[in-house]
């Protein structure tokens, strides 16, 4: 986590370096990430880098803080526009969030993420859990058969994540979108095609 010297610089001076930061971390791999060309294009010293973070890591681990911050608000305000129609959320999350990634082109960002999650994994302790809290009293349930509201939330969310990445992985062709809506309609309406007997 930032230090505090960091949490009380002025709006503008933390912006330029995140957006360096978020600059190289979308455009080379992890590995090559370099604390000198972030420190250059933000314009700050080593020294005053090293007062802030710890090291690559730590700013990783706080940049992808805030963008967990941002899918949280992202969601819930998908949940509330759609009445807490999980269905409908779940289409409108999956074109919201794949329209994000081309148009801020987040694709190798993302690929970073995936490929380095040990990184930050214990930062994020349960962070579907965490998810499901925060919108939870915006999803609608009147008319599920379970009670288990997060388990179904986390099937949901499961499958996002592959349509995103999905998506990413073959520049959003309209065949991907349509392989999600299967899913999505799979889950919500069951694999058989009319109700049997067992």
């Amino acid at each position: 986590m930032p230090s505090k010297t960091f949490l009380n610089l002025d709006s503008g001076k933390k912006s330029k370096l995140l957006e360096a930061a978020m600059h190289e971390f979308q455009t080379v791999s992890y590995t090559e990430v370099s604390i000198n060309q972030i420190i250059m294009n933000a314009g700050i010293s080593r020294g005053s880098f090293y007062t802030y973070f710890t090291d690559k890591d730590d700013l990783f681990g706080y940049i992808l803080d805030l963008q967990k911050k941002k899918i949280f608000v992202i969601t819930k305000d998908v949940f509330d526009s759609c009445q807490g129609d999980i269905r409908k959320s779940f289409f409108m999350l999956y074109d919201t969030f794949t329209k994000i990634i081309r148009e801020y082109d987040l694709s190798f960002f993302l690929k970073n993420v995936f490929l380095f999650f040990n990184i930050y994994r214990e930062k994020f302790v349960r962070p579907g859990h965490d998810l499901f809290l925060y919108v939870k009293s915006s999803i609608s349930c009147t008319d599920l058969k379970t009670d288990d509201l997060e388990f179904v939330f986390h099937l949901f969310m499961h499958n996002l994540l592959i349509g995103v990445t999905e998506a990413v992985k073959h520049n959003y062709i309209p065949d991907v979108r349509e392989q999600f809506r299967h899913k999505v309609d799979i889950l919500c309406y069951g694999i058989y095609k009319e109700e049997k007997e067992c």
